[in-house]
């Protein structure tokens, strides 16, 4: 459970957030939705901790929780087996087993997101942009999250990598983990997500779970997400 109240944030003189909630569930999926420069992914980085409000609060329930950020970057010096080696003996919780459960549990996971393990013996650096969003989820996925965090979760991948990634999400909200999304892409979040919190100039316009949104269409004449999006966040 990630839960967030009244959050508000300034940059100088820029407002980034002047006031931001909701709360997601457990086993379930939650697309933020909101256009450029609304305030998503700043939102995002003070709900993991990497910025402080100016005000409001963030509770996130225990366990370890995961991040896939809009542009993922590693350590130029380092292929993948290695980073991911690291991981396991950095990540101090579960999947910390023997190099032997390390490998087995890569090419599991690397097998779902249709991502070549060869590439591991060489650098993210040098991966495709879709192989490297790819890496991305195996070495956050390989760790077991409870909690899974992304900013453009479909960013650079190819529509057959699109929905093995879709299909981790939805095996995630079957394990009953909690899954945060960040995204444009309004016919896909629509295609999975439990719940969807539309934010506009950093402030929350909307929040409600799937049952109250089709009830939004339906008040609205809106045919699907899109239309309820455009029709929240217009002039």
């Amino acid at each position: 459970m990630i839960e967030a109240r009244r959050l508000s944030k300034k940059f100088g003189t820029v407002e980034a957030l002047r006031d931001v909630s909701f709360r997601t569930q457990k086993g379930s999926i939650t697309a933020m939705l909101g256009e450029n420069g609304a305030g998503k992914t700043t939102t995002l980085k003070i709900v993991l901790g990497f910025l402080r409000p100016d005000a409001g609060a963030v509770t996130v329930a225990p366990g370890r929780v995961g991040y896939i950020p809009d542009r993922p970057a590693y350590f130029p010096w380092l292929d993948g087996w290695t980073i991911l080696e690291l991981g396991r003996k950095g990540g101090g919780g579960r999947g910390n087993g023997d190099g032997r459960d390390l490998r087995a549990r890569v090419l599991a996971v690397a097998r779902d997101l249709l991502f070549d393990p060869g590439l591991l013996r060489r650098r993210p650096g040098s991966y495709s942009a879709g192989n490297l969003r790819k890496f991305a989820y195996l070495q956050n996925l390989v760790a077991g999250p409870d909690a899974l965090v992304v900013d453009e979760p479909y960013a650079s991948l190819d529509p057959p990598s699109i929905k093995a990634v879709r299909d981790v999400f939805c095996g995630l909200r079957e394990a009953g983990k909690t899954v945060l999304l960040s995204s444009h892409m309004l016919a896909e979040m629509e295609r999975i997500a439990d719940a969807f919190v539309v934010i506009r100039r950093g402030a929350t316009i909307a929040h409600a779970g799937l049952r109250e949104w089709r009830v939004l269409r339906s008040a609205r004449n809106a045919p699907d997400l899109e239309s309820v999006f455009l029709r929240l966040a217009g002039p």
